[in-house]
């Protein structure tokens, strides 16, 4: 399985959800066996790790933009202008 891309802006706001997340976790199982500052580490740590190496879009659209070999591109008909 492969995880999507998503852009800088998503990463990082999934990123601050899933430290809330993970630390709101931490609060209700584990805070009784460990302190809640190893949990802010823990959370810090991987959504540093989740905005870093979370997979980039594709640049399919950079693609799509290019010019043709003739130097024409296709109008919204299909026909080509230039």
């Amino acid at each position: 399985m492969r995880l999507p891309g998503m852009k800088l802006s998503d990463r990082i706001t999934w990123a601050v959800l899933c430290w809330i997340f993970f630390n709101l976790l931490w609060l209700r199982f584990v805070e009784a066996l460990a302190p809640m500052w190893l949990g802010g580490v823990l959370a810090t740590v991987g959504a540093v790790a989740m905005v870093l190496y979370w997979p980039r879009p594709r640049e399919e659209a950079e693609e799509d933009l290019e010019t043709p070999a003739d130097g024409q591109r296709e109008g919204i008909a299909g026909e080509r202008r230039g």
